[in-house]
């Protein structure tokens, strides 16, 4: 069958109402579109693109619930936490059910140190979803930071019963017990934690701590040195080395450690090295003043032989 020619006119026809067309979508995106955008480049880390993408879907579309908690997480990881809060209201306002919404803002209530409202909302949340065992690990936390240890040692409790791998509940369940007075039971769940990961360097820290203040020196500086060998960045665990070095009678290599530290930012390590190096400077002067007048000494011998051979 022979086709048919068409026009030259058809194609040119044809042609501008592709570009239009084209040019219609790239300006008239919907609420989704820019949401999809906003995701992509939530994805990539580019957290200010994203806002600009969120910030458009919800103008298109004021009761996109997903499109306020999606900004609200953005804004969290921006660290604006009262924005985040607003929009995981308005979310919360569109649908009362959201478990992530009283999730998120928990953790904004947590960082603001507003303990009662982010207990309430890790309390929501359990409610909503009982079998949810981060929920339960998240209001101990809060209710450990609002000196209620006693509440907060069964939430987890539960938390681990859930996942018995939970190294974050073990880690917080420690400090929680040292609170109690369960030093022993501290440092079995600070043990515990390493056990599930070891390369966490914040563990091995926080257990050396613990020995430290038990005058375990020698086993609190191996802990404080391998979170340094985890994280050679970790100002803390230097000012901590440093510590324990200072108990044990070895202020020369706690001075460096406290060096490092204040290089790495640690205000507490600069007074420190301030009251326990002052000494060791002092110490070094008077050596090195010391060498100057041997020296001069061992010159003079030289020049008198030397005048003693010219009148020979």
């Amino acid at each position: 069958m022979a086709l048919t020619k068409k026009p030259f006119s058809y194609f040119i026809l044809l042609a501008i109402g592709l570009v239009f067309l084209g040019h219609f979508n790239a300006n008239c995106q919907t609420s989704k579109d820019n949401f999809i955008q906003g995701l992509l480049h939530t994805n990539r880390g580019e957290d200010e693109k994203a806002l600009g993408f969120f910030n458009k879907a919800l103008e298109l579309k004021p009761d996109y619930f997903e499109a306020y908690i999606m900004r609200g997480s953005t804004y969290m990881r921006l660290a604006d936490y009262m924005n985040a809060i607003i929009d995981f209201d308005k979310a919360l306002e569109l649908d009362p059910t959201l478990i992530k919404a009283y999730n998120y803002r928990g953790f904004c209530y947590v960082e603001r140190k507003d303990l009662r409202r982010a207990i309430a909302d890790f309390s929501k949340v359990i409610e909503l979803k009982p079998d949810y065992p981060n929920a339960y690990e998240s209001r101990a936390h809060a209710r450990s930071l609002n000196n209620q240890h006693e509440l907060a040692l069964p939430d987890y409790d539960q938390a681990i019963s859930m996942v018995p791998e939970f190294h974050e509940a073990y880690n917080h369940r420690a400090w929680t017990k040292l609170a109690l007075t369960d030093t022993a039971g501290a440092i079995s769940d600070f043990t515990k934690a390493i056990e599930l990961s070891e390369n966490t360097a914040t563990y091995h820290d926080d257990r050396g701590q613990i020995l430290l203040l038990q005058g375990n020196d020698k086993d609190a500086v191996k802990d404080f040195s391998k979170a340094i060998k985890l994280d050679p960045q970790f100002s803390d665990a230097f000012l901590h080395r440093a510590k324990a070095k200072i108990e044990s009678g070895k202020p020369k290599t706690a001075c460096k450690d406290l060096a490092a530290a204040a290089e790495l930012g640690s205000k507490e390590a600069k007074t420190l090295a301030d009251v326990h190096c002052v000494e060791e400077e002092q110490e070094s002067q008077p050596e090195e003043a010391e060498k100057e007048p041997k020296e001069k000494k061992a010159k003079k011998p030289a020049k008198e032989s030397e005048s003693d051979s010219e009148e020979k």
